[in-house]
């Protein structure tokens, strides 16, 4: 279900005297504000420079009316755009859209009932605020493993000669992980004090933190060992798109735009100072159109 078309169904329900679904406050934002849920999806409009399109949203589960203020603000000019917002019990409201500059900094900032309950910059923004494409697994396990790898997303990419590295071990120093010698075709830099990934350390980490028994520590061993599904048309929300080499989770099409969604560690762009940026969400179909990849599932999710 799009954004859209879910805001008009809880909106509608809640008009209607209606139960809230229960999977609404889930879906297609996310959350920094439980009860009530107040909740943003960011958009980067462009690659280098341009603005985050945020749209705010507060659902309001308790029993009195709340009221959200969004402020935009930039480093020695001040406030650039405001919007306040209320929502009566049981109604889910949407704001309008709030442009944040990356190229200025912008800072961006949420106050719930007066009392400001986020301030962030937007430079160096983490992906994880931006989880529009992610369909709501039923499973507790799946979502706490998906919940890790958000919080990881513009991590980097430190590729398989990194050791514990991979897994997301913080650098004391200014390392070099050379992934010739795993066959990968480049050194990689992880300054000090970063954490970084590659593709089966960042898969591994996510089941680690939602304790699921997951003993692979590698994209083969993945292959090999978790069960693999009979057909890729069987996929859900939480399952691994895998080949020799190279291991994706599937994320299923969260916007409703029709292209379903991979949460992967992999070199995306290399940035200024030598090291690469790398846990991304990605477009799902070369995965699920290439014979090299097959789908599995992993227990006890």
């Amino acid at each position: 279900m799009s954004i859209l078309r879910r805001i008009v169904a809880v909106t509608v329900a809640a008009l209607l005297g209606l139960a809230l679904p229960a999977t609404a406050a889930h879906a297609d934002y996310t959350f920094y504000r439980t009860s009530p849920h107040v909740g943003a999806c960011w958009n980067k409009v462009t690659a280098y420079g341009g603005v985050y399109q945020v749209t705010n949203n507060l659902l309001n589960g308790t029993s009195s009316t709340q009221t959200v203020r969004v402020e935009v603000h930039r480093p020695g000019v001040g406030l650039q755009s405001s919007q306040t917002y209320s929502a009566a019990a049981g109604v889910w409201k949407a704001g309008a859209v709030a442009n944040v500059s990356i190229y200025y900094n912008d800072a961006y900032r949420v106050y719930l009932n007066g009392a400001k309950i986020l301030d962030l910059a937007a430079v160096g923004f983490p992906y994880y605020m931006m989880n529009c494409q992610t369909v709501e697994s039923p499973s507790v396990k799946i979502r706490q493993a998906i919940s890790y790898g958000m919080a990881k997303l513009d991590s980097l990419y430190v590729g398989c000669a990194a050791g514990t590295y991979r897994m997301g071990t913080v650098a004391p120093t200014t390392l070099y992980h050379d992934g010739t010698t795993c066959g990968q075709s480049r050194v990689y830099k992880q300054p000090a004090g970063t954490t970084g990934y590659d593709c089966s350390g960042l898969i591994y980490k996510m089941f680690q933190h939602a304790g699921v028994y997951f003993p692979w520590s590698s994209s083969a061993a993945m292959k090999s060992g978790v069960p693999k599904l009979a057909d890729k048309s069987q996929i859900r929300v939480g399952d691994l798109l895998v080949k020799n080499g190279h291991v994706a989770m599937y994320l299923g099409d969260g916007n409703g735009d029709g292209i379903p969604s991979v949460l992967e560690a992999t070199p995306k762009w290399q940035n200024p100072d030598g090291s690469w940026t790398g846990v991304v969400i990605s477009d799902a179909r070369p995965y699920l159109n290439s014979s090299l990849y097959t789908a599995h599932r992993v227990s006890g999710t």
